[in-house]
């Protein structure tokens, strides 16, 4: 098998055909083998092992994991073999992997010139410092300086060794991302993410979206709350959703509504739970759920959309700004000495 992991656009593309052919009656193992012609002869090994996996008599879910999909995609995948709609739980989940990759392809576009503006500036700041700035500072120090000067070649002189704090804080993150977040329990993952603010916004909109939208579907099977919760509790690679399910049912259990359950989490949208009153009490929670999900996935486009037209300004105007000040730190000894003569 290939070990070269698919990109994201190409796993998502392959999902909605898969969907695509399996709405117009292919059967899933047709569907994979006609898709498996058009792939280049690495990916038709991959497609073939899958193939083997499913007529050994695994499920889909299974059969495409050591393929390395998403981790996401793996669990869209589970929930929709489980709900009975497996053509759209599919062309959901490659639909899922393409907003993704556009996303990501988009941040890369929007923020790569001004990052190579930025790394530039950074760099010939640090020679300014260590080349030109010792000589300006002996001149100052011989001749009577403004203190407007002093600022701007102080700025200058610190800003290459602030970037390397927090290169190295960057880095820390991530190793302690790596080695203590990840091994922590997922309601203590939540409790620390709900405090970050300008993270916790998306969160509570990727929770909400999550919870409505397998929630939704599971109903719209013919399943119970408490049989799609037990589905929750079954799954492996949403970690958040098998946490929920488990902690969910213990509640229900004793007798506290679904709807009060959702009140009392703070990282689910307050209208999740009017959504669910609503849909209990007219007896259409399962196509609610669905609805309400669509809508809560439209706000968080918008709000990435919202973000990431941001990013270039925010980067291209800092960048702006340190050119400024390299100037001015230049420029103005000069102009001091040129007065002084």
């Amino acid at each position: 098998m290939n070990k070269q992991k698919w990109p994201l656009r190409q796993q998502g593309a392959f999902l909605v055909r898969l969907g695509d052919l399996l709405e117009k009656g292919y059967s899933l193992s047709q569907a994979i083998e006609f898709l498996e012609i058009q792939q280049p002869l690495s990916r038709r090994r991959d497609l073939q092992h899958c193939l083997s996996h499913l007529r050994s008599g695994l499920p889909f879910y299974q059969s495409i994991a050591p393929l390395h999909f998403h981790r996401e995609a793996i669990g869209y995948l589970f929930f929709a073999e489980q709900h009975g709609d497996l053509s759209h739980g599919i062309a959901e989940a490659g639909k899922m992997l393409l907003h993704k990759a556009e996303y990501l392809q988009r941040f890369r576009k929007t923020s790569s010139y001004p990052l190579f503006l930025l790394f530039f500036m950074v760099l010939m700041l640090a020679i300014v410092q260590h080349v030109l700035l010792p000589q300006f500072f002996q001149f100052s120090a011989s001749l009577s300086s403004s203190s407007i000067t002093s600022i701007f070649i102080q700025v200058v002189s610190i800003i290459p060794n602030m970037f390397g704090v927090l290169g190295v804080f960057a880095i820390a993150c991530f190793l302690l991302y790596i080695s203590w977040f990840q091994k922590l329990e997922i309601p203590t993952q939540i409790n620390i993410i709900m405090k970050i603010p300008f993270i916790r916004s998306f969160a509570k909109l990727y929770f909400t979206h999550m919870f409505a939208m397998q929630l939704g579907h599971l109903l719209q099977g013919g399943l119970s709350i408490y049989e799609s919760l037990q589905i929750f509790e079954r799954q492996e690679k949403l970690p958040f959703l098998r946490e929920e399910g488990k902690r969910m049912k213990q509640q229900l259990v004793k007798g506290i509504s679904l709807d009060a359950i959702v009140a009392s989490r703070e990282y689910y949208e307050q209208e999740l739970a009017l959504v669910v009153r609503h849909g209990q009490s007219n007896g259409e929670l399962a196509k609610e759920l669905s609805h309400y999900s669509e809508i809560v996935f439209q706000t968080m486009e918008d709000r990435i959309e919202t973000s990431m037209k941001l990013v270039q300004p925010i980067l291209l105007s800092f960048v702006g700004i340190l050119v400024i000040c390299m100037y001015l730190a230049i420029l103005l000894p000069m102009f001091s000495m040129m007065n002084n003569l």
